[in-house]
């Protein structure tokens, strides 16, 4: 694998990215583009946004689609291979991965047993036994039917507790009101007016909802007790979603990993902490690592280290 090279397509419901890779695992180059996932987005505009990502990288590489040995995808909600890439690179051999395992790569875990937990605009916990091979998922329903835990449910929960504040009427005091209106450009006085078109007329999306829950986070760390009580349902809802997964497939003996990965992991302890701690009340010996690799990287790297396996 020394001199080929190997392009990682990785991506979801918020983003896709591509990454370039040599044989040895180094980056050479990595890309951005839109949501790839079929149950919000058509898929001609999945396929097109794959295709910007394979033809731009290749492209900023200075490389050609015949240089590319190995192809790998993980796009949830849809599929795309050699229908969709042999004319592009047509000498490579195309691969595919799960979500999950995508989610123990980010933390370097290649053969995992433990739970990963996505906590992102959605919100979706994997628990996998290594020895046995059993696996389950818990969330990822989607912002109608759950992803409770998720950026989505925090910054919806978040505006709703801002429109309670400004009729007096929310359960401790805030400064979400103020908040809303700096993060939306909007006026205070006239804070009904304008927030209820911006809202459904604009309409907001998922991700615009998302994106009210660094927010919420900054607000709660700096001690406003309403975005206290949304962070401490936050973490929660995520505990819940791990306690499940590893309820299913751990005792309370046993030592596993969990993996956390997404935008609240890095919100800030009011989320982060207390999650921990219900994990660690209920699994003593649980092992907490961060999955912080890009997610294209770790699926190109996750494949070159199964191609290894494979040789040996």
């Amino acid at each position: 694998m020394a001199n080929q090279l190997l392009l990682a397509l990785e991506g979801g419901g918020t983003r896709s990215q591509a990454a370039l890779l040599d044989g040895s695992g180094n980056v050479l180059g990595s890309q951005d583009s839109l949501a790839v996932n079929t149950n919000f987005v058509p898929r001609e505009q999945a396929e097109r946004a794959v295709r910007l990502l394979v033809d731009g990288v290749l492209q900023a590489c200075g490389k050609n689609g015949e240089d590319i040995a190995h192809l790998v995808t993980s796009l949830v909600g849809v599929r795309f291979g050699a229908e969709t890439f042999s004319g592009v690179c047509p000498t490579a051999k195309f691969h595919n991965y799960s979500e999950m395992r995508v989610v123990f790569a980010r933390a370097g875990i290649y053969r995992p047993h433990g739970v990963g937990l996505v906590a992102a605009t959605g919100a979706t916990a994997w628990g996998l036994r290594g020895d046995d091979g059993r696996e389950v998922m818990v969330g990822g329903w989607g912002s109608l039917l759950g992803d409770e835990g998720s950026a989505y449910a925090m910054g919806l929960m978040g505006l709703r507790a801002a429109v309670r504040a400004f009729e007096q009427r929310a359960p401790a005091p805030t400064g979400l009101v103020e908040a809303v209106c700096r993060h939306f450009n909007i006026s205070p006085e006239h804070f009904r007016e304008e927030l209820v078109p911006l809202v459904y007329l604009t309409p907001l999306g998922r991700t615009e909802i998302a994106g009210m829950a660094p927010l919420v986070s900054r607000l709660a760390d700096q001690g406003d007790p309403m975005a206290k009580l949304i962070t401490a349902k936050v973490a929660a809802d995520l505990a819940g979603l791990v306690l499940n997964a590893a309820g299913r497939l751990f005792t309370a003996s046993e030592t596993f990993d969990v993996v956390m990965a997404g935008g609240l992991v890095n919100a800030g302890a009011a989320i982060v902490q207390p999650l921990q701690q219900k994990l660690v009340d209920a699994y003593p010996k649980v092992v907490f690592k961060t999955g912080s690799e890009a997610p294209a990287t770790a699926l190109g790297r996750l494949l070159l280290y199964d191609l290894e396996e494979e040789a040996c």
